[in-house]
């Protein structure tokens, strides 16, 4: 019986910190911090955001699997660790970390770096000074040890350059001023494939090369953590165990382009979700053959500026939505469509004719 308990325990324990992760994240989400960088990541039982949130021009918030840390910048001072107060610190202190002379002076905890301080080599050269909890945190500034002068100073995560930085060559000249996201400048455009699928919230041009995304750890796609996104384009054969998509809010959204044999659906009683709503600037919808074949609910709403959709290919059997109705609702006065008709209800009508609805089409 004590075994089985503390079997349950492991289980548990992690499972309740991560709950407690979770509600912190919404809440600061909540509160008007999406702008700092994030990455979503898939970590054992679940997804997380992780990254550093700026609460104010001090304090910085590292958000990380089971744990949520605080600090204030301007005081170098580690303030909270999921919410509760730091006790214990002791400042002004010189840690050895290796028989060779390494070795840390600032703040520590249980013998461990934890705070403000300075690394040094075993050669008694600076290599960085800032926060550090096991790994370079937060913000802090690392040294060419060998000329002593600055290569990198900026936010960090994780040991990771990660938020506003700046990098630095041996004679001082600024190779790259700007965001950082995982030790490598951000880029606004992101290719997702098998080896990478690392998302973060700053991405303008999200794309999918084919049969990518295809683990059952991919069950919903939902985008609206990505704010700027202007473009969505998936290849073939992508996202195949996904029964929900959600396309909403995005203010910036332009295009989605979505290939052929893509988001199949669970085939099971349950209702696998497309929506696509409040996407003012949406231009064109574009799905290939095969793609939602099992899908039960599709809802478009509120995509005022949407001129194209194309879903399959005409005269050919698609089977995109097979199971489902087609809810369009929209003020838009410029369509162009192209579709299986009888694969179709039109629940809602357009503010234009139906002949000019199908005109495209013979």
């Amino acid at each position: 019986m004590k075994e089985c308990e503390e079997e349950g325990n492991e289980v548990l324990i992690p499972l309740v910190s991560i709950m407690k992760y979770q509600e912190y994240c919404k809440w600061i989400m909540n509160n008007g911090m999406e702008d700092s960088p994030l990455v979503v990541c898939k970590k054992g039982l679940c997804w997380c955001r992780e990254g550093l949130v700026k609460k104010s021009p001090s304090i910085v918030i590292e958000l990380c699997l089971n744990a949520v840390i605080e600090v204030d910048i301007a005081s170098h001072t580690l303030i909270r660790v999921n919410g509760e107060d730091v006790k214990g610190i002791e400042y002004n202190q010189v840690l050895d970390l290796s028989d060779d002379g390494e070795r840390w002076e600032g703040d520590v905890l249980n013998d461990e770096p934890c705070g403000w301080g300075v690394l040094f080599d075993s050669e008694n050269r600076r290599m960085y000074e800032g926060f550090r909890l096991e790994v370079n945190m937060f913000y802090g500034t690392q040294y060419y040890s060998d000329i002593q002068k600055v290569e990198y100073e900026g936010e960090w995560f994780e040991g990771k350059r990660w938020g506003r930085g700046i990098q630095y060559d041996r004679t001082g000249i600024i190779v790259f001023d700007g965001e950082w996201v995982n030790d490598e400048p951000l880029s606004k455009r992101v290719v997702l494939n098998r080896e990478n699928q690392l998302l973060h919230n700053h991405i303008e041009e999200l794309i999918v090369q084919d049969n990518s995304c295809n683990g059952r750890e991919w069950s919903v796609l939902d985008l609206s953590f990505m704010p700027c996104l202007r473009l969505l384009q998936v290849g073939d054969n992508c996202f195949v165990h996904v029964d929900e998509v959600k396309l909403i809010g995005l203010n910036q959204l332009e295009s989605v382009v979505i290939g052929k044999e893509c988001f199949i659906g669970s085939r099971s009683d349950q209702l696998d979700h497309f929506y696509l709503k409040n996407c003012p600037q949406l231009r064109e919808l574009k799905m290939g053959c095969y793609s939602f074949s099992g899908y039960s609910v599709c809802e478009i709403e509120n995509v005022p500026s949407l001129e194209v959709v194309e879903i399959g290919e005409l005269n050919e059997v698609s089977w995109n939505f097979d199971d489902a109705s087609l809810e369009l609702k929209s003020d838009s006065q410029r369509m162009r469509m192209m579709n299986r008709f009888t694969q179709f209800e039109i629940t809602s009508v357009w503010r234009l004719c139906i002949p000019s609805l199908f005109s495209c089409c013979p």
